[in-house]
């Protein structure tokens, strides 16, 4: 174990927080947004791109939460499959939802390309990865439902042909889909301050927005350095998300998911375990995630998703669990070993609406790279364009559960419970 693991994200070597000094408070804004990472600062470039003047508050450094924090993994995927949307609610709305997925995974892509982002997206495939004969089955089942019904490319992978994707003898099968993306968090979100920064966008770190309250033509925002009028309020602070607004609160479950990365490993060692260099994750309902750093020297590792604990710790508890996937690992240390906080809902779907004037965009459930960059844009939209937004995610019911009140104790017992009913292994 690597005596100097550090508690920072990997993805801040190369896109350190920007320090940025807060402006001076404006009287008046167009657009106020809480929250500075992919959903608030998309929505904040396409306001401001169409003339609205706009500030964005965060009560830390800009992006300093879960948007310069996450895998880097860009695909398509719901907790719910396909399969499941349709015995749930019909064929012609699972239909709809995963091409508004595919819409989601494009936003990435647009982004990049509009702001000539530097940030490694690349095209390159996901192995999704099965233990058991009945996950190898299931794979097979939903992602043939894909192809009929959406057109999805997948190839599917016994355990004989497992070894040309992955150097790991835990697994008996996979499903390959050849064309979902990686990116670097940190860099796309560094990429999208310096666009907003360059557009006439105001950021201001630190400044925490303790209230807001409607008046004539719009809305008082009361922040810690003072108040400001806005004529619009966006919430986007997923898994951040505070009293400021306890509707908002009482129906998003907050949660910790870990990663580490190892220390640069030897040369030709990747190449083994990860031949292909594609993102990579388990069938588990708490999954596990694999992907190579960009630069291709070390292993990226997020699992045990929901539980409390520090960074050091973790960091020990995940290379253990990287160990038992990849034996070859038994002398490599970990470099980085980091937390950022996620937001799921209680029916497992993101969600898109307005409440008392205020719109929000929250509940990423897992999805928060593709989802923030939609819903960015879609936010946007519904100012500039009220009643134009088409989404499966908009404006729907929202559930809670009676006495929630955004305490998410239950969460790690919640994850150990998954794991149990579908007999997930783990590291001794």
């Amino acid at each position: 174990m690597s005596a100097a693991m550090k508690t920072d994200p990997y993805w801040w070597e190369a896109a350190p927080r920007p320090e940025i000094a807060a402006p001076d408070l404006p009287a008046k804004v167009d657009v106020a947004i809480v929250g500075s990472g992919y959903t608030g600062l998309i929505a904040a470039l396409k306001l401001v791109e169409a003339g609205r003047s706009v500030a964005v508050f965060d009560s830390g450094a800009i992006g300093s939460g879960a948007s310069s924090r996450n895998s880097g993994f860009v695909g398509r995927t719901l907790k719910y499959s396909f399969g499941d949307l349709v015995k749930a609610k019909g064929l012609s709305h699972a239909i709809a939802t995963y091409q508004e997925m595919q819409q989601a995974f494009q936003a990435v892509a647009d982004t990049v390309a509009e702001y000539a982002i530097d940030c490694a997206f690349r095209i390159h495939g996901r192995l999704v990865l099965a233990e058991t004969s009945q996950q190898y089955e299931d794979l097979q089942r939903e992602y043939e439902l894909r192809h009929q019904h959406l057109g999805s490319p997948f190839e599917t992978l016994d355990k004989a042909a497992l070894p040309r994707e992955i150097g790991s003898p835990r697994y008996l099968g996979g499903v390959v889909l050849p064309d979902l993306a990686s990116i670097h968090p940190g860099l796309y979100h560094q990429g999208l301050v310096k666009a907003a920064t360059a557009r006439g966008v105001a950021l201001h770190p630190f400044t925490r927005v303790a209230n807001i309250s409607r008046e004539s033509g719009g809305f008082r925002v009361l922040t810690e350095r003072g108040p400001l009028q806005a004529g619009h309020v966006i919430l986007a602070t997923n898994g951040y998300t505070d009293g400021l607004l306890p509707w908002l609160q009482r129906r998003l479950i907050p949660f910790d998911a870990w990663q580490m990365a190892t220390e640069a490993l030897p040369a030709g060692l990747i190449d083994q375990l990860l031949p292909n260099d594609r993102t990579y994750i388990d069938s588990y309902m708490n999954i596990d995630a694999i992907r190579r750093s960009p630069d291709g020297s070390r292993i990226l590792y997020c699992g045990k998703t929901g539980e409390r604990s520090d960074q050091v710790t973790m960091g020990r508890r995940l290379i253990g669990e990287l160990r038992a996937v990849f034996p070859d690992l038994q002398d490599i240390g970990v470099s980085h070993s980091w937390t950022g906080r996620c937001a799921a809902t209680f029916d497992l779907l993101p969600h898109l609406g307005t409440h008392e004037g205020v719109h929000y965009a929250v509940g990423y459930c897992f999805a928060g790279l593709p989802m923030g960059s939609h819903f960015g844009r879609l936010l946007a939209q519904r100012i500039l364009q009220p009643g134009s937004v088409k989404s499966v995610f908009a404006d729907q019911p929202f559930k809670t559960v009676p006495l929630y009140q955004g305490n998410n104790w239950f969460v790690p017992w919640m994850m150990r419970y998954y794991d149990f009913k579908e007999g997930k292994r783990h590291a001794a």
